[in-house]
């Protein structure tokens, strides 16, 4: 088992980040979606999403806690990735400059790859969703 955590602060309020994040079935936010599939509500649904080229991915809603602007998912079908075992969470905190961060764990047991190529690849991924955040922000203005 591998796990990750990456940290990225924000020139967006905290607030508007979580409003964005805090709806699980609402990911039209992150480009390359073909189609959300949206199956049951609140902690324990699943977003299956859609895209070109791959299997669908079921991502599940394991916890969420607007009062810590935290949530938590598991992938078990569909990860992207070579590993199995898949969690993640994420939270958002409050800059005193008006800004933010937020935080993204992962744990995950790698599959026919190393560890430090799974952590690699898993950060990657959040990369890739902080950034796709800052664009949607950047895409309002």
């Amino acid at each position: 088992m591998v796990e990750t955590h990456l940290a990225r602060e924000l020139d967006i309020p905290a607030e508007r980040v979580w409003a964005l994040l805090e709806d699980f079935g609402d990911i039209s936010w992150a480009p390359g979606i073909d189609k959300i599939e949206l199956i049951g509500s609140g902690i324990g649904m699943t977003r299956r999403l859609h895209i070109k080229g791959i299997d669908p991915i079921d991502e599940v809603l394991t916890a969420q806690d607007a009062s810590t602007m935290s949530f938590a998912y598991d992938i078990p079908r569909g990860v992207p990735m070579p590993v199995t075992n898949y969690s993640a969470n994420a939270k958002v905190t409050a800059l005193d400059d008006g800004r933010c961060q937020i935080d993204w764990y992962g744990r995950a047991e790698p599959q026919g790859v190393s560890d430090s190529d799974a952590i690699a690849m898993i950060n990657g991924a959040y990369e890739m969703l902080l950034q796709w955040i800052v664009d949607w922000f950047a895409a309002e203005k």
